[in-house]
């Protein structure tokens, strides 16, 4: 996996999908507490496998209903099937930073 910080200071990781043909970029997200978080149109164009809804606390405390779906990624010299939490509102691919615990950034 290669990553890169940003000049606003984002940190940055690419992750290959198997859905998407290749790797997609992902902000590191300290808040969030699932695998993935994606736009609503890049699952559409990804066809991932719809899981249900579940509520999600945002980080302004606000509840949403969040679709879920499953992607396989490489992760870790290993491939996996990951929750992948939809967005409606035009969000950014984010990761969680739960998921990269013991790894050097």
């Amino acid at each position: 996996m290669t990553g890169k910080l940003t000049l606003d200071h984002a940190a940055h990781i690419e992750v290959e999908v198997s859905e998407s043909d290749g790797g997609h970029d992902f902000i590191i997200d300290t808040g969030f507490s699932d695998f993935l978080y994606l736009p609503e149109d890049r699952l559409a164009a990804w066809n991932l496998l719809f899981l249900g809804t579940v509520p999600m606390t945002l980080a302004d405390q606000s509840v949403i209903i969040a679709d879920v779906y499953e992607a396989r990624v490489d992760w870790l010299a290993s491939s996996r099937h990951v929750n992948v939490t939809a967005e409606t509102r035009g969000c950014v691919s984010l990761i969680s930073m739960r998921r990269i615990e013991g790894c050097q950034i």
